[in-house]
């Protein structure tokens, strides 16, 4: 029996093996990391006396960085091995989470938290993708959505991570996730091949091509590189619309823990409760994104999420209860888990897998305006208002803009067209 389970174990497609390591490494990063920071952020208000706008520019900083790291990052992965990559990104997290459970005042804090920002862009999103799309082109959403889920996975851990600060306080969790960082991810980063064809395989595992040489890349030539892609108007609607998406997601996942106990009263577990809540049901969302994304038209899905979000924000607009606060996060969770997962598999058919990274990078300048702008336009005007409706409601308004950009979306003019020939890049 263990000889056939081996067997079996031996026939799978060696690309989902990635996608599984993909999974738990962006759940490691999500529970740890991004998304237990709006519940540090209770703890360091508390002790520092630091103030919403100051917590929202601890974390804009860190998304900045990400994004002026983009087209070096992207760069990177086109020239040096994915797999050192995300390997000297897990290092860099592993011990700038030991780091932090030393600092003393802000300026500590930054650096500490900028370094470990670092770490987790080499080791996160970009680089994970830029493996899998290699790996995978017919079940590209698939395999994208799948690897996302881990993000949700580790969105449920964050109630574990609240129980864990409420008893340990925030310094002994902060190194003991170090070391969980190193311990997980380093066996993970090893497993991550650039291509199938390395390895004499194809993508999607099809057939290998006849013996007599190595295997080549089979419809992986990119309609249009980056510098090319930077001139086409699929380029930046796609940025600008997934820029407004992550300004909404990144706002919510910075202030919502704060919200919920400041407006309705609970406790910091039981709002961190609710926001894993929202993560949980944002697998469901990925899950479905990438079963349709493979089938129908990703901007259609795009677009969908996108609304979700603004009526999402409608209701925290609105809430007066934790019924009305549940609801839209749930909302929240279905419609960011249908749009995350698209965002890498549109560019990818769009612009090609070889170009992928490099496009992924420079994107992240015009996605990053999103990221820094969401937390820190919410802080700043619930800080001068004293409520948090304003910054919601503006928030929805973006996202309302934002599901234009995907709604509009076209596929751009290929180098092959321009010579009367028939493009390879498929318009999702």
């Amino acid at each position: 029996m263990l000889s056939a389970l081996r067997s079996r174990l031996g026939r799978v497609y060696r690309g989902w093996w990635l996608v599984s390591g993909a999974m738990a490494l962006q759940a490691v990063l999500a529970g740890l990391f991004f998304q237990a920071y709006g519940t540090y952020a209770a703890y360091w208000m508390q002790e520092f006396g630091w103030s919403r706008t100051t917590i929202s520019l601890a974390y804009s900083l860190h998304r900045t960085e990400s994004g002026l790291l983009g087209p070096l990052h992207g760069a990177l992965l086109q020239r040096v091995s994915p797999r050192r990559v995300i390997v000297a990104g897990v290092i860099v997290l592993g011990l700038g989470f030991m780091a932090l459970a030393f600092v003393q005042d802000f300026v500590q804090f930054i650096l500490v938290f900028l370094s470990m920002a670092v770490g987790a862009s080499l080791c996160g999103l970009l680089s994970l993708m830029t493996v899998l799309v290699n790996w995978f082109e017919k079940r590209r959403a698939t395999a994208l959505s799948l690897m996302q889920t881990g993000m949700s996975i580790g969105g449920l851990a964050v109630p574990l991570v609240a129980l864990g600060l409420a008893a340990y306080g925030w310094r002994p969790m902060a190194f003991a996730s170090g070391l969980v960082v190193l311990a997980v991810g380093l066996p993970i980063a090893r497993l991550m091949r650039r291509d199938p064809e390395l390895l004499g395989l194809r993508p999607d595992g099809a057939p290998p091509e006849a013996a007599g040489g190595p295997t080549k890349r089979v419809g992986s030539r990119p309609a249009l590189d980056a510098r090319q892609a930077l001139r086409t108007w699929a380029f930046w609607s796609m940025s600008l619309a997934h820029a407004a998406a992550v300004a909404v997601v990144a706002a919510v996942s910075v202030h919502f823990v704060i919200f919920v106990v400041e407006t309705r009263g609970l406790s910091v577990p039981l709002a961190a409760s609710l926001l894993a809540l929202m993560t949980g049901v944002s697998i469901a969302g990925q899950l479905l994104g990438g079963v349709l994304g493979d089938r129908v038209d990703k901007r259609v899905l795009a677009t969908t999420g996108m609304l979700g979000h603004a009526l999402a924000m409608g209701l925290l607009v609105l809430a007066t209860t934790t019924t009305v606060v549940t609801i839209a996060a749930l909302i929240h969770g279905v419609s960011w888990g249908l749009r995350g997962p698209l965002m890498g598999a549109l560019r990818a058919d769009y612009f090609g897998r070889d170009s992928f990274a490099s496009v992924m990078g420079y994107s992240s300048l015009i996605v990053m305006f999103g990221t820094v702008g969401g937390p820190l336009l919410l802080g700043i005007v619930t800080d001068m208002t004293g409520t948090y409706a304003p910054g919601f409601a503006a928030l929805g308004l973006l996202a309302l803009v934002g599901s234009l950009g995907f709604a509009t979306l076209r596929r751009p003019e290929t180098l092959l067209e321009r010579g009367g020939g028939e493009s390879q890049a498929r318009s999702g």
